[in-house]
């Protein structure tokens, strides 16, 4: 008898359903159709349906075979809610993950960083109250956002960190961190393991000691923590900033997440950074390096046992030689700001995304801006106006390149991505 996974849970979408994987953190939606056949599959009277949908389902562990347990039940309450759920345009019904910048403080500085309060940087030092965090965490609970991605500056800075990892795994949120390592030691993995954290994503920019110096001074210290999660057996990951420096290390860099059992090996793209004016011009890869890039993933993508290589929705160009039918199957959104993640920074402002700082709503009231913010909305029509060559591409309405680095590169909002490979 199949039945829903034990990590994966479901929540209603206007004519469907949204499944979120809490181990891998994948999610699949569904339409009205799909959502009628998991029903079906696990009444066990399911019948001619494309054998890919139902793969899928058992591939990423959204369907186990187990005996009943309630699963059932679950899936025909969302299948009874569906029809009547809403959404703003274009988006879900509530965020799947919410981005939470803990602290706009760090204890390094790392060349094109993108948010910390550097010298000439807008981002304030302040650590985020208790009180905002507990604000954003009771709406997320009501609206079933999945996940809460615990960033910074350094939020292994925050004293309560270890508070705001639990309070979020209580009401039913996956928490998950991303951190330099210079903090994570062995005491602190496992406390942060015992307190429901999801993953760390450990940032390295290269597999050795010289090609990461370039843009992030604690190689030794990143590796110490990667040891650290290991011995608590915390979840780590990856994060990967490909930059023209990094790019020659990038093989390397995923063989040796795979050698580290890393669950996740994930492809960062450069951002405007809060300060150093030109780093963003010097270090971002051009379309000829991000054929390279796709050379590579395409070298280096055989199914690993434990690790995956994801990219950032900004890099969803990268994916462009398979089919738009065939990446919407697979959950790709290109970029999700406004659609399925906003950020709330230290001060509370809701934005669309982390690297781009419009808010027209603030003291973290997510909801509100979710259904109401103009700001949100403009990111909603972005295919809709946008102007060049992505206008004409197939891949447009799955990719939309990155208004924050097409801003950046003097363009405007709605200009094509200057750096796309195709």
């Amino acid at each position: 008898m199949a039945s829903l996974a034990p990590h994966t849970v479901i929540r209603p979408e206007p004519d469907g359903a949204l499944l979120f994987q809490q181990e891998t953190a994948e999610t699949a939606l569904l339409d009205m159709e799909g959502l009628d056949a998991l029903y079906f599959l696990l009444k066990g009277t399911l019948r001619d349906y494309p054998p890919f949908f139902i793969a899928y389902l058992r591939e990423h562990r959204f369907v186990v075979e187990s005996s009943r347990d309630g699963s059932l039940e679950r899936v025909a309450a969302v299948r009874d809610t569906a029809p009547t759920t809403t959404a703003p345009p274009r988006a879900l019904a509530a965020p799947e993950t919410i981005h939470f910048s803990v602290t706009g403080r760090c204890d390094q500085a790392c060349a094109g960083c993108f948010y910390s309060a550097r010298p000439g940087s807008t981002v304030t030092p302040a650590d985020a109250p208790f009180e905002l965090f507990e604000r954003v965490v009771r709406q997320a609970a009501e609206a079933r956002v999945f996940q809460m991605a615990l960033g910074g500056g350094e939020p292994l800075l925050h004293p309560r960190l270890l508070d705001m990892v639990r309070l979020a795994r209580q009401s039913g949120i996956v928490p998950n961190l991303t951190t330099n390592g210079n903090l994570l030691t062995v005491g602190v993995a496992t406390a942060l393991e015992e307190a429901g954290l999801g993953q760390a994503q450990i940032s390295l920019n290269g597999a050795s000691e010289e090609i990461n110096a370039a843009t992030r001074p604690n190689f030794a210290q990143a590796m110490a923590a990667v040891e650290a999660c290991r011995t608590a057996g915390l979840r780590f990951g990856f994060n990967v900033l490909l930059t023209r420096t990094s790019l020659p290390d990038l093989e390397a860099i995923i063989r040796l997440g795979q050698r580290m059992d890393a669950a996740t090996v994930n492809l960062l793209r450069p951002k405007p950074p809060t300060t150093e004016g030109d780093w963003l011009e010097r270090e971002s890869p051009t379309a000829a390096d991000y054929r390279q890039v796709r050379r590579i993933l395409r070298a280096t993508a055989i199914p690993h046992p434990t690790t995956r290589i994801t990219v950032d929705a900004s890099l969803t160009f990268l994916l462009a030689n398979h089919s738009p039918q065939s990446l919407y199957r697979a959950g790709v959104w290109g970029c999700s700001a406004a659609r399925r993640f906003v950020t709330v920074t230290q001060d509370g402002d809701v934005l669309p995304c982390s690297h781009v700082r419009w808010s027209d709503v603030g003291d973290g009231d997510v909801m509100r801006a979710w259904r109401e913010s103009a700001v949100l909305a403009r990111f909603r029509v972005l295919e809709d106006v946008m102007r060049g060559p992505c206008r004409a591409c197939d891949h447009l309405e799955l990719c939309r390149g990155c208004p924050a680095v097409v801003m950046a590169f003097g363009g405007e909002f709605g200009d094509s991505d200057p750096h796309c490979p195709r």
